[in-house]
């Protein structure tokens, strides 16, 4: 084994079973690493198996935007809005606030706009590449998607973020009320006009994806071990070791923190401080939803998302920032189905399955994918946000980048985990 800080290792553990440990955990494999992956439940209980399920190839627009300020106060007086933030969490969430409202600068939206558009761009193909290797392309629906607006208002509103994405290789297809029934004849009248872009897939089972994926990976060598990480341990200029809730000691050679908004927890000991965020979405998958959804549909004026799968339909959106900590208001789940109703008024929404998944939210909606500035062997993969299914293979790729020596052909400036510094 070699030291910390060697490149030449051949050994990597990884934190983090979700979508975005599990495509390192790929990456590395196919290179030849040794790998080893931690996390404190199993591959099918963590956020990442619930979420909506997209390749979101067209989805580069960050939260923070310019002008957002003005409809914070109102977004967060409805407890049941698209963002809410709970007051309880509110002194821990400053740090986090102050960086998203530089984030809403108009050059600091545009170049987020481009670090997101980067990474998307390379992201279906990525997926692709993963599936045929495990053989799950059946896994994966191609269809497309649909942006839906009830109102001028928002759809000219949205123009800007329009131009942008066809600015960086999207294809979009403007739509009025005969377009939409032409893609989705089950949309009631509220869904008036809109945009159909083909560059977006979407998983018929988020959670399917995760099991075949770790099943390949233990065929191929990877171990999985249950383990809470809650301490790391430096010497020579890395990191040496990992502790565990259960006082075990871990030896590392490579390090990957993967562990979605838990990094932060870590990264901090190491050094290198970032201010990560749980953003607490929240859906429902109605078993036997009585209408026929073909697409994913994105109800852009109201931030919800439908997405047809295998085991029914999954109404899910919104943003809550609670910590960690919090127990989940189910309140919001039900409010998605309230306006899901709007548009599809024949919604079955009987015997529907609520849930809630913390994801791991950046001030500028941009990753985190460096090398820690402190720590010489350990490598950051966290921060994806909504994205996080969407860039996982790409991340992959590009952490094996890193620990590898190789030219990722991509600037990573922008992933740089100090550079809010």
């Amino acid at each position: 084994m070699t030291t910390p800080g060697n490149n030449t290792a051949r050994h990597v553990t990884i934190i983090g079973n979700g979508i975005v440990g599990l495509a390192i955990a790929h990456a590395l494999n196919r290179d030849g690493m040794d790998v080893i992956v931690l996390d404190r439940g199993p591959v099918d209980e963590g956020t990442s198996t619930g979420n909506a399920g997209a390749i979101a190839s067209a989805e580069m627009i960050p939260i923070a935007e310019p002008g957002l300020w003005k409809r914070i106060p109102g977004m967060l007086l409805d407890p049941l809005g698209p963002l809410h933030l709970r007051l309880a969490h509110l002194p821990h969430l400053l740090p986090w606030f102050y960086r998203f409202m530089q984030a809403c600068r108009p050059a600091d939206h545009a170049r987020g706009i481009a670090a997101i558009a980067a990474l998307l761009g390379r992201a279906l193909p990525a997926h692709l590449e993963m599936l045929e290797a495990i053989k799950g392309r059946h896994m994966l629906s191609e269809n497309g998607t649909l942006f839906v607006y009830r109102s001028e208002q928002a759809y000219a509103h949205e123009a800007e973020h329009w131009q942008a994405r066809i600015d960086h290789g999207i294809d979009a297809f403007p739509l009025d009320r005969d377009g939409i029934l032409q893609h989705e004849p089950g949309l009631g009248p509220e869904a008036r006009l809109g945009y159909f872009t083909p560059n977006w897939a979407h998983y018929r089972d988020p959670k399917e994806l995760l099991v075949a994926l770790a099943d390949d990976l233990r065929r191929r060598g990877v171990v999985f071990e249950q383990a809470e990480i809650t301490g790391v341990e430096r010497a020579g200029g890395g990191a040496s070791a990992l502790i565990t809730s259960d006082a075990r000691r871990i030896p590392v050679n490579e390090l990957v923190i993967a562990a979605g908004a838990w990094s932060g927890r870590l990264s901090k000991q190491l050094g290198d401080s970032f201010p990560i965020e749980a953003d607490r979405g929240y859906n429902t998958t109605l078993p036997n939803p009585g209408v026929d959804i073909r697409t994913m549909i994105t109800f852009a004026e109201d931030n919800f998302v439908v997405t047809p799968m295998q085991m029914g339909l999954r109404i899910g959106g919104a943003v809550e920032m609670g910590g960690l900590e919090a127990a989940p208001n189910y309140q919001r789940s039900r409010a998605l189905i309230q306006l899901a109703r709007r548009y599809l008024p024949d919604l079955n929404v009987e015997g529907g399955s609520e849930w809630m998944g913390h994801r791991p939210s950046a001030p500028d909606s941009v990753p985190v994918i460096s090398k820690s500035r402190q720590a010489a062997n350990v490598h950051y993969a966290f921060g994806h946000g909504h994205l996080g299914l969407s860039m996982s293979m790409i991340t992959g790729r590009l952490v094996a980048d890193m620990i590898a020596g190789r030219d990722p052909g991509l600037d990573m400036a922008p992933y740089r985990i100090d550079r809010y510094r």
